[in-house]
């Protein structure tokens, strides 16, 4: 059977949502329901709503705290923990405090409150290079919960999750990454480049933009992992990326080259050609 599609504008960025093995009618109710549930998340995420989690937050005073909500909390403190595993080169707080020293401790989370403290004077989040990741995750849980196992959620076109049963590979969803056609099950992949948006990507470290100028991938079990994994791959440097994928089981990486062919590194998934 065919792919239903359908399409949601949020978070600046254009989501689809593409269904098989279901009725349009009943897989136009589970698609609608993932999209309420993203729109509730743009709510929460978004810098620029002042009344969202990260817009309270980006107004806390020095050694001011907020409490935020489960699916911020959660997105945040796994967007620190991939900060912490790249050395910064992925940093939801890029935008704080210009001029502060590497690595300096900006902010403290209690797990068991879910209580943001701002330990610096501007504290400044920004959820963007994993919020939409993190949405598709989410996404995915609800059309579970509809019964739907064979599906593909795709952000902006960066971002691609796709779900198909365990018992038919020929079910994966075919992603096109720089000349190949690789398979995605149970897998998300994610891209990070300067084509569409122009230099964009701020390499944390050095406060400034990156130097990188040919496409990143990154694979991973969630859309979370690789939205920000592909953003931080594109500030590393090869080594960097080879040596990261290699020491994180799971986790993979595809590199365009100076001659514009793909080198991969770590998990990725299975070639179709």
């Amino acid at each position: 059977m065919s792919p239903t599609t359908f399409h949601h504008e949020a978070m600046a960025t254009a989501f689809q949502a593409l269904v098989c093995g279901h009725p349009p009618t009943y897989a136009r109710q589970a698609a609608d329901a993932a999209f309420r549930e993203l729109d509730r998340l743009e709510l929460e995420f978004s810098r620029f709503i002042e009344s969202s989690d990260i817009g309270r937050i980006n107004r806390l005073a020095m050694h001011g705290a907020t409490r935020i909500g489960d699916d911020t909390f959660q997105c945040l403190l796994n967007a620190m923990q991939i900060s912490a595993l790249t050395d910064q080169a992925f940093d939801p707080a890029y935008l704080s405090s210009p001029g502060a020293p590497a690595h300096e401790t900006l902010l403290a989370l209690d797990l068991a409150t879910h209580t943001v403290t701002s330990l610096i004077p501007r504290l400044t989040l920004d959820l963007g290079a994993v919020g939409k990741g993190y949405a598709l995750d989410r996404m995915a849980e609800v059309l579970r919960e509809w019964d739907l196992d064979h599906f593909c959620l795709q952000s902006g076109g960066s971002t691609v999750l796709g779900s198909s049963p365990a018992t038919d590979p020929a079910a994966a969803w075919p992603v096109a990454i720089g000349g190949h056609t690789l398979r995605l099950s149970n897998q998300s992949a994610s891209a990070s480049g300067i084509t569409v948006q122009g230099t964009h990507i701020v390499d944390p470290p050095r406060a400034a933009a990156a130097t990188r100028t040919r496409r990143t991938w990154a694979f991973a079990p969630s859309a979370a992992e690789s939205d920000a994994l592909s953003t931080a791959f594109f500030v590393m440097s090869d080594a960097e990326i080879t040596t990261f994928c290699a020491h994180h089981h799971g986790l993979g990486a595809a590199i365009m080259q100076a001659d514009e062919t793909v080198r991969f590194c770590g998990v990725f998934p299975a070639f179709m050609d």
